[in-house]
């Protein structure tokens, strides 16, 4: 990743922040002085305009994506749709993290938009490691 450096002085050490769709002409416009943005990653997956926007942002700022559709501690496994996605994405973007919520939000094929708790249980640990594992090598 290139080095990119925003418009004013950063502080040490840098602070990001989160960025939301209905922000990305201000900050455009703006250039304010931090040091990078998070962004989840659902809200571009689709959205071409938000994405163009996000493109031309990321050509100032580092970016880190913060997903939450990937639902690791499902029983279900990963989506590879939305891993698809995320994969297309990470590798348009190039972000300097990838991150998403221990939790869960699928079962039984059903989607149910909401980051779930996980118990504390062997059980879980076993399904987080499969679809961690399964994230990492795809």
């Amino acid at each position: 990743m290139k080095h990119i450096q925003p418009t004013a002085n950063i502080p040490d050490p840098p602070i990001g922040l989160g960025l939301r769709s209905p922000h990305l002409d201000h900050v455009i416009g703006v250039r304010p002085a931090v040091a990078f943005f998070e962004v989840h990653p659902e809200n571009y997956m689709l959205d071409r305009a938000s994405l163009a926007k996000l493109d031309c942002i990321r050509e100032d700022y580092p970016l880190s994506l913060h997903a939450v559709g990937l639902s690791l501690g499902s029983m279900d496994g990963v989506d590879a749709t939305h891993l698809a996605r995320l994969r297309q994405l990470t590798d348009r973007l190039d972000p300097f993290l990838v991150s998403d919520h221990l939790s869960w939000s699928v079962t039984g094929g059903v989607y149910l938009n909401d980051l779930l708790p996980l118990p504390y249980t062997r059980e879980a640990f076993d399904v987080v490691a499969r679809n961690v594992e399964h994230v990492q090598s795809s």
